[in-house]
């Protein structure tokens, strides 16, 4: 259940991004509304790229099990430890807890969107976020709006 989960989280994300499933990528329009970093949505443009599992790359935050949170980025374009748009994808599910206080209404779609890195790590520690693992590492340029 869990890895059939894992792979459709995965997927979505990459569709996204302009990239297949299997790792292959279709170059593209932008992906808008793609990916926050310290409070700034960026749009992503996706790259016929997948990397090993060694080098430099950013944690880009997915959450699995709510919709309305796209992903959030720990560093961006400007930052001196970005690392070009070279993700390792780190899965994250809400807690029940976590969904009390982001989808009160039990719509499915979260109502307090996380944008920054540092917001991640506060619902972490709050009890409101676990890391269910890593997903893909990849190369998907972010892109200001």
């Amino acid at each position: 259940m869990f890895k059939h989960k894992l792979i459709i989280v995965v997927s979505a994300f990459l569709l996204a991004a302009g990239l297949s499933a299997t790792g292959s990528a279709q170059v593209g329009p932008p992906a808008p509304d793609a990916i926050w970093a310290d409070d700034v949505l960026y749009s992503t443009v996706g790259t016929p790229t997948s990397l090993p599992d060694h080098g430099p790359k950013d944690s880009l935050f997915v959450f699995q099990n709510l919709g309305g949170q796209v992903p959030v980025s720990e560093s961006k374009p400007g930052d001196t430890d970005y690392n070009g748009g070279r993700w390792q994808v780190i899965l994250l599910s809400f807690t029940p807890e976590g969904l009390g206080v982001h989808d009160p209404d039990n719509d499915g779609e979260s109502d307090l969107i996380l944008t920054s890195w540092e917001q991640v790590k506060q619902h972490i520690d709050l009890g409101h976020l676990v890391r269910d693992g890593l997903g893909d590492s990849f190369v998907c340029p972010l892109k200001k709006q």
